[in-house]
């Protein structure tokens, strides 16, 4: 049975955006993962985890022409939060969250990379 790229990528995404729903949903309710939490971090992470779990994972898996924007704006969103959490912008951020967003953003990089080997694969038959 061949599985597309695309399918493997809406897997991916579905399963980033369930962790950090998750994630999010736990922290905001008072969870205490043993380090500090920026106050905005989990509402963040819980808005773009249900973003992605009903929007880019959805698009991708239906090969949608939305998939791609989506899946850029996604990435383009966790790169830009990445960013002030090491410019320090918002308060001092713990390790453990600037790695959770390093995951995210490497994740998306090689959703899209997925996307456009399925995209090439695609142009290529025909």
């Amino acid at each position: 049975m061949k599985i597309s790229m695309s399918k493997v990528a809406a897997v991916l995404a579905l399963l980033v955006g369930a962790l950090s729903v998750i994630a999010g949903r736990q922290a905001a309710q008072g969870w205490d993962p043993g380090y500090s939490v920026l106050s905005w971090l989990p509402l963040y992470n819980f808005g773009m985890g249900v973003w992605t779990v009903l929007a880019p994972a959805i698009l991708i898996w239906r090969g949608n022409r939305y998939g791609m924007p989506a899946s850029i704006a996604t990435l383009t969103t966790h790169a830009v939060v990445l960013l002030l959490l090491l410019s320090n912008v918002f308060g001092i951020p713990a390790t453990q969250s600037i790695l959770a967003m390093v995951f995210r953003v490497v994740t998306w990089v090689v959703i899209l990379g997925l996307l456009r080997v399925h995209s090439r694969r695609l142009a290529a038959t025909r």
